[in-house]
């Protein structure tokens, strides 16, 4: 049951909340949403002939806010004191199709698997990463390129009021010299 817990620990919010503690980075992530509903799918149909249907029938429920598992001693208890056999098939099944424990863990496996969607989810975000990087650079260098344009610009400009500065010098001592005279 902890092990469930920390599967499928994740706080809902409404849109727009801020991020905090207890909803994390991956707060409207389409591949958590995935595997919470994949993982909590089984207790709605554990497709086992067990009289037993649903993990409620059972006594073991679930928090639609928290996905934490929630049991009900008396009824659990009653339940496998009294059809011991139909608890074991919802729960376990044949262990290939059927029970609900059985499925979550081929669910979990397909996730886990080299091209599962955790996998692909982190092959895109690193393709993602490598776009952004690349473009990071690109954008860098051009603006490195026009930060040296602009340099050799100001250097020429420079110049250019250097001569300026030394024409209108000359022309003053020049006007100066021709009215003194």
């Amino acid at each position: 049951m902890d092990t469930f817990g920390t599967l499928t620990k994740y706080k809902e919010v409404e849109p727009g909340e801020a991020a905090s503690a207890d909803n994390g980075a991956l707060l409207g992530d389409s591949v958590l949403r995935t595997i919470q509903n994949g993982i909590r799918a089984p207790f709605a149909n554990s497709g086992s002939e067990s009289p037993f249907k649903t993990m409620s029938e059972i006594g073991i429920t679930q928090d639609g806010g928290t996905g934490k598992l929630k049991i009900d001693e008396e009824k659990l208890a009653k339940a496998l004191k009294d059809n011991t056999a139909a608890t074991r098939e919802l729960l376990v099944g044949d262990g290939k199709e059927t029970g609900i424990t059985t499925k979550i863990a081929t669910e979990v496996k397909s996730y886990l698997a080299d091209d599962g969607i955790i996998d692909n989810a982190q092959d895109n975000i690193n393709a993602n990463l490598k776009l952004l990087t690349k473009q990071y650079l690109t954008v860098s260098n051009s603006i490195d390129e026009v930060v040296a344009r602009y340099k050799a610009q100001f250097t020429q400009l420079d110049s250019m009021m250097s001569k300026l500065n030394s024409t209108s010098t000359y022309l003053g001592q020049q006007f100066a010299a021709m009215s003194n005279s």
